[in-house]
């Protein structure tokens, strides 16, 4: 059996040892900061490799990127592929909320 993304970060955040450092008054606060930071992240990132990629084939296509976008893409393998990063897409903007540390706190 083969390890998803997910799953290998989910084991990455549970062998976390100590505490996890706090730099805000508010650890709710701080968490809600850390999953929207996270959220970004993947999004800028996804952003940049959709953009490069769909120039690309647009570029080999001699087509406008707009064609492109209508295109849609159905099947099993898609699917469960897709359904597979979502997962790890969460897992990493959620991973906050798995890591077993106890919230160090602010010395101040």
């Amino acid at each position: 059996m083969t390890t998803t993304s997910a799953e290998a970060l989910i084991a990455l955040i549970s062998s976390a040892r100590g505490e996890r450092p706090q730099s805000m008054g508010c650890a709710e606060a701080e968490e809600v900061l850390n999953v929207t930071l996270a959220l970004l992240v993947e999004l800028s990132v996804a952003s940049d490799r959709i953009d490069r990629l769909e120039r690309l084939v647009a570029d080999l296509r001699n087509e406008p990127v707009s064609v492109l976008r209508k295109v849609t893409w159905d099947g099993d393998d898609a699917a469960r592929e897709r359904q597979e990063a979502r997962e790890a897409l969460l897992t990493r903007a959620m991973r906050i909320f798995l890591d077993p540390r106890v919230q160090a706190h602010d010395p101040a």
